[in-house]
């Protein structure tokens, strides 16, 4: 099974849960049932599994735990987690969903000894929410050993039961020596106080640092990092805090290498006919797996962000040779191919030299409307946005008429900062998978949409106020 997006017998794959063992990567997950869009229905999720020896073909496992019987305490969903292995035994730690029950998220473990099948414990749940804690967001148990203390750690992604409604979600701490008694410290972990709730926690040392991560859902969409010297903090904010966009949600890591693997999921989309645009769904598919690896800048850390698969590629379908594009104070642009595969490896060169910005642009139909990718070199920035902008662009997005493109704030898709060597080459790639877009800039950043394709699409790489150099190909995926 190669290029790991959602497995046939579901609706969709959602949090990813990997575990590296013996040279091996475990990646358990979420699945969604068929049919059902929304809550309760769609987050009626099982653990599913699959493993890999490179991250690029895949080997699907049975379940390792499916939703209770009507009434249990995980009837409603098996939710997100964590795996660890102790004395010959693998801890899968899960949350417990019940709607309706007055602790609708508990916290629960089921162990193997083979890595396969998997029993509950006859002890769940674990955990209760604590005192002090909302009982319906209790949930995604991070569980690892802790060398700085001796001890088991467990992160809990929670909300404090007072304060404001939108900023009161916080990381909550348990601790073990046996990882079946915990104990959770009265005060949160880490507590940003600006989000709803920072889902699917995880932390890890890399180089003497500790690197927090976590999901915003609410606001300012995206898996991002936070960096402490030491594994209670204090977490700051790094230079660049996002790691993939912010349609690359519940992203999850284990150690791979001398790097992070990540894998994260891109949400399912549908009409919403009343509210006149699209409507971003819970799960989705899978985007390709990616390394990170974090670095000390001058400015300051940064976490780099790279492919972890050499994508195969097939027949070529377009090509552009070294030519030379170049006009002060213009746009000059070169077509690469006319009729773009729905499934499709793009690759491109520049050498940059002077010219202020570089990129491609996916046109559709007549071109009037462009899904560009743009690397902006004097901001050290990259863009992924629709053009052009219109003057009425607020109007319409009041309206409900805005081009399908866009995003509900604007039409900037995705977008990150890029902290490279002025004037270096910049290299593009681009994997188009049907609806999916991935964009890897200079194994530095990755952005990541779903987009809406059309049956005539084209691609044209481009330069803005000044010259440069480019070659590009176009090839199907294989």
């Amino acid at each position: 099974m190669p290029f790991f997006r959602r497995p046939a017998h579901a609706a969709a794959a959602g949090d990813p849960i990997p575990f590296a063992h013996d040279g091996r990567l475990h990646l358990f997950y979420l699945s969604s049932p068929e049919g059902p869009l929304d809550y309760p229905g769609r987050v009626r999720t099982t653990w599913q599994h699959a493993v890999s020896d490179d991250l690029l073909s895949w080997r699907e496992l049975p379940p390792a735990v499916a939703p209770g019987e009507p009434g249990s305490y995980d009837a409603g969903g098996i939710w997100t987690g964590s795996v660890v292995e102790h004395a010959g035994t693998f801890y899968l730690f899960y949350t417990a969903h019940d709607p309706g029950a007055a602790n609708p998220q508990t916290i629960c473990v089921a162990t193997s000894t083979d890595l396969v099948e998997f029993e509950r414990h006859p002890g769940n749940p674990l955990l209760l929410p604590a005192p002090g804690c909302e009982a319906v967001d209790w949930r995604d148990p991070y569980v690892f050993f802790n060398r700085e203390e001796g001890r088991w750690w467990m992160l809990i992604a929670a909300r404090r039961a007072d304060g404001p409604r939108w900023s009161r979600g916080c990381i909550m701490l348990a601790v073990s020596d046996d990882l079946l008694t915990w104990q959770v410290e009265p005060e949160p972990f880490y507590a940003p106080g600006d989000t709803f709730c920072p889902e699917c926690p995880e932390l890890w040392e890399y180089d003497g640092r500790w690197y927090l991560v976590f999901s915003r859902f609410s606001e300012r969409v995206g898996t991002i990092v936070r960096v402490g010297d030491t594994s209670r903090g204090p977490f700051r904010v790094p230079i660049r805090e996002e790691l993939g966009g912010r349609r690359w949600y519940a992203a999850k890591s284990a150690p791979w290498g001398e790097e992070r693997a990540f894998f994260g999921w891109v949400h399912d989309v549908v009409d919403d006919q009343g509210a006149g645009r699209r409507r971003w769904l819970w799960g989705g598919d899978f985007a390709l797996p990616r390394l990170v690896r974090p670095e000390q800048t001058v400015d300051g850390i940064v976490l780099r962000v790279r492919s972890a698969v050499e994508v195969p590629s097939g027949e070529v379908v377009g090509c552009l040779d070294e030519r030379e594009l170049g006009n002060a104070g213009g746009h000059q642009e070169a077509a690469v191919v006319a009729d773009v595969p729905h499934r499709a490896v793009v690759d491109a060169s520049f050498t940059t030299g002077d010219v202020s910005s570089v990129g491609l642009d996916l046109a559709r139909g007549d071109g009037d409307e462009v899904l560009r990718l743009e690397v902006d070199l004097r901001r050290s920035e990259t863009r992924l946005s629709v053009e052009p902008q219109p003057l009425d662009d607020f109007w319409a997005d009041l309206t409900g008429s805005a081009t399908r493109y866009r995003e509900v704030d604007g039409p900037v898709l995705a977008f990150a900062r890029l902290y490279g060597a002025t004037g270096a080459p910049v290299r593009l790639r681009v994997v188009l998978d049907h609806d999916l877009l991935e964009a890897y800039v200079n194994d530095d950043v990755v952005l990541t949409q779903r987009i809406e394709r059309v049956a005539e699409e084209s691609i044209h790489v481009f330069a803005l106020d000044g010259t440069t150099t480019v070659s590009a190909t176009v090839a199907r995926l294989g």
